[in-house]
């Protein structure tokens, strides 16, 4: 509040600054436009007054009936004089000695002095003397400020200083408004928001708003609803993690404590195989868990142009050895001609992805069986589609949605696992906009997993290379 209402007076001082500084340019603009048809006549009258010098005698004058017509100004005094060639005043008003002289070329010459203690205008202009030509008289005509001076503080006053003062008169209801229906609401809304706890995600009021703030509220509503969700998901995460580590532990546990009290040699040495399992068991569920938070993260460098033919290559590699110990075969079913099929993403977490789906295929297989990895384009031609096939129990189409959540493993799941392989596969995926089906393997046995992506840019996706199709 106290922040708002600062905010407040500075910007009435800041427009009150910028009212003053129009006000001067203003008023400067004005008083040169003032002046042009002062100076004007000044011209002409100091031309006629030229024009009407006369010899008499061995002195000059001016013609009375041209000086009637500097007698008809109301306002302001007018005076004139000749001076001669040493500036000496030889006709009209004596006080005009202390008006300097400008010199002046055929044209009137306009400047300020001061008769008496009077501030006037001077128009100069320099004439041939009319008792020789081969002298210079010089003819002044001064005009007292007073008209100009009150026709400046008229404008001044009604036509600029009364709108400025209107028009921040104005601007300062308009803050009071802005700041009353706007500002103050919205400060209201933050201190409500500031007072909640951490855990308090419930939506705010949107009647308890202004109209305008009303749209804002409701996306607000639907940021907490889906931080709320996303909180929800996490602390089940957390509990489903933590349930699921405290069986190893456990086990591991017990385990080492028997192996302590036992004396039997063959007894402890099958404690510790146990305890070995365990461990084995822990470590593949907190490795899982790394990568599925790993899988989670938004990626934080930028996508880079990954091949999925090398992709495979290198996945299917590191499970040879493991294939081999049960007799399983590994296949590649991809396009031929040194084609490359490109995405943009993260190799390693597409290496993380298909690894998953390579270990889960194998471990759900039967000794002997055979496993296929395919690439191909999807049915649109956009993408592609990355699939791996087996031969195992595959998952029933009641439970095919249920297996992305992490932890769940079907009701007729016998390999161990942790239940976390597809949930990573899933969050992988889509961290890269690919999709995720599941469906039946080859003749209705196993189960078909497909990853379809969408294609790198077109001047990414067909670079001639050398790739293997088998693994």
């Amino acid at each position: 509040m106290i922040t708002l209402f600062k905010y407040l007076v500075w910007l009435v001082i800041s427009l009150l600054g910028l009212m003053l500084a129009t006000i001067t340019i203003s008023t400067f603009l004005v008083e040169q436009a003032i002046d042009a048809p002062f100076d004007e006549k000044l011209n002409d009258f100091v031309r006629v007054l030229a024009n009407e010098v006369r010899a008499d005698g061995a002195d000059v004058a001016v013609r009375p009936g041209a000086l009637q017509m500097l007698r008809t100004d109301r306002g302001d005094r007018i005076f004139y004089a000749l001076r001669d060639p040493n500036e000496i005043v030889v006709a009209g008003e004596a006080a005009m000695a202390s008006v300097p002289v400008l010199p002046s070329s055929g044209s009137p010459v306009l400047h300020d002095g001061q008769v008496g203690d009077e501030p006037v205008r001077v128009a100069t202009l320099q004439i041939p003397d009319p008792r020789d030509a081969q002298r210079q008289l010089t003819v002044q005509v001064a005009e007292t400020l007073n008209k100009r001076i009150a026709l400046t503080e008229t404008l001044r006053t009604q036509a600029i200083a009364l709108p400025q003062m209107l028009v921040l008169v104005i601007a300062i209801l308009l803050i009071i408004y802005g700041y009353t229906y706007v500002l103050r609401p919205m400060q209201e809304l933050r201190t409500l928001i500031d007072a909640r706890g951490t855990n308090d995600l419930s939506p705010l009021d949107p009647g308890a708003a202004p109209q305008d703030l009303r749209p804002l509220i409701r996306s607000i509503n639907g940021l907490m609803e889906r931080l709320a969700a996303s909180v929800a998901a996490q602390r089940r995460f957390i509990a489903d993690a933590a349930h699921q580590l405290r069986t190893p532990l456990a086990g591991i546990k017990s385990q080492t404590e028997r192996a302590l009290i036992e004396r039997d040699p063959a007894a402890v040495r099958a404690a510790l195989l146990q305890l070995a399992k365990g461990t084995d068991h822990a470590t593949e569920l907190a490795n899982r868990l790394l990568s599925l938070a790993r899988a989670g993260t938004p990626l934080t460098a930028p996508p880079v142009d990954v091949d999925l033919i090398a992709v495979v290559r290198d996945t299917l590699a590191e499970y040879l050895a493991q294939a081999l110990t049960r007799r399983q075969e590994i296949g590649f079913e991809g396009p031929g001609g040194g084609m490359r099929c490109v995405v943009r993403g993260d190799a390693l977490l597409l290496r993380e992805m298909l690894a998953n789906l390579v270990d889960n295929a194998l471990r759900y297989s039967p000794d002997g069986s055979h496993v296929t990895v395919s690439l191909a384009p999807s049915d649109e031609g956009k993408g592609y589609m990355l699939a791996v096939m087996d031969t195992g129990p595959g998952i029933a189409p009641a439970e095919r949605e249920r297996v992305f959540e992490p932890f769940y493993r079907g009701a007729d799941a016998v390999a161990p696992g942790t239940g976390l392989g597809l949930a990573i596969v899933r969050t992988i995926a889509a961290a890269h906009n690919a999709v995720v089906l599941l469906g039946d393997g080859p003749g209705g046995v196993g189960l078909h997993v497909a990853v379809e992506f969408p294609a790198a840019p077109a001047k990414h996706a067909r670079r001639q290379v050398d790739v293997s199709q088998s693994a």
